[in-house]
């Protein structure tokens, strides 16, 4: 996933990507309810919008983003 989260990251300017290492973050995948890798976590205005669980293209990461 990282490739596609980086071109759509290149993409858009007006969203922030942020990865993290769940083995190195368990509390933070714990607060977030992490349970499948990857995962995309939709977070606007300290709230959490929608969710994304697997391997999503290009195309469907930016949709994604985007909503």
């Amino acid at each position: 996933m990282g490739p596609v989260v980086s071109s759509v990251d290149e993409q858009l300017d007006h969203v922030d990507f942020y990865y993290v290492d769940v083995d190195k973050s368990q509390d933070l995948a714990q607060q977030f309810g992490i349970q499948s890798i990857p995962s995309l976590i939709l977070i606007k205005d300290g709230e959490e919008v929608e969710r994304s669980v697997g391997f999503a293209p290009e195309e469907k990461v930016a949709e994604f983003a985007q909503s």
